[in-house]
């Protein structure tokens, strides 16, 4: 048995269903999505274009809504939640990492970490301490006075980790974050989400079609989900890269 058995479970989809209405009929983003997120784990979702890997990552942050099925995250349904509610969860629990790093442009490094503080009851001294705190922890610190047109891919990267981590998240959610990478910075990209999920305990939800990700990521994985047309074809578990077993479906 796993040693993450003993870990609470953090977010539950239960027969999740995704449907969008077109003009042509009904169109399934997901079909009957059950999985378990348990507090603390490394998990890829892995599947090509189309599959419904975003779609599965807009459920579990609350962007989006189930058309059947349950949500459960931290004990809670989402799913009554009101807007205001979704969007306090997400900024108190949830850090994003999209594949476009979302920078604005005319902010420095130091203040595109800041953004997300913005409507916590904090100082400037506050904020600004916070954000060079997580600046460091990706190795960005010396870099936070330069604007986005002034640093690499990877650089941007890593400053849009430290906005993800700026409100101590319990989640990270990144969709295709090393996407736009070389190898090198992704290796370091992914370097930083191992650190966070080992050293901080932060529960990672990475959303890839990219199979040598998967691989560079072994030692961490707990969870691999393979998803096509929208239902779960695959799922392995691991108790941290060790004793890989095939999970029974349906």
């Amino acid at each position: 048995m796993s040693s993450m058995s003993g870990r609470p479970v953090l977010i539950e989809l239960d027969k999740v269903t995704k449907k969008y209405e077109q003009a042509r009929g009904s169109v399934f983003a997901l079909r009957n999505i059950s999985l378990k997120i348990l507090q603390g784990e490394f998990i890829i979702i892995l599947g090509p274009s189309g599959s419904g890997k975003t779609t599965m990552l807009n459920l579990i942050s609350g962007m989006d809504r189930p058309t059947e099925g349950d949500i459960i995250f931290d004990r809670q349904s989402i799913l009554g939640l009101s807007e205001e509610k979704l969007a306090e969860m997400r900024r108190k629990k949830i850090g994003f990492v999209f594949q476009f790093f979302n920078l604005i442009d005319n902010m420095t490094a130091l203040e595109n970490v800041m953004v997300p503080l913005l409507p916590e009851d904090l100082s400037e001294r506050e904020m600004i301490r916070k954000a060079e705190d997580k600046l460091d922890l990706v190795d960005m610190f010396d870099k936070r006075d330069r604007f986005p047109n002034q640093l690499s891919g990877g650089e941007q990267q890593r400053v849009a980790i430290a906005r993800a981590l700026v409100n101590d998240p319990d989640v990270i959610i990144a969709d295709e974050p090393t996407a736009q990478l070389d190898p090198d910075n992704t290796r370091k990209v992914l370097d930083i989400l191992k650190k966070l999920n080992r050293m901080n305990g932060v529960t990672v939800i990475i959303a890839t079609n990219d199979e040598e990700l998967v691989r560079l990521s072994r030692d961490v994985i707990t969870k691999e989900v393979r998803l096509k047309d929208g239902q779960i074809q695959g799922l392995r578990e691991s108790s941290q890269g060790r004793s890989w077993s095939e999970v029974e479906l349906g």
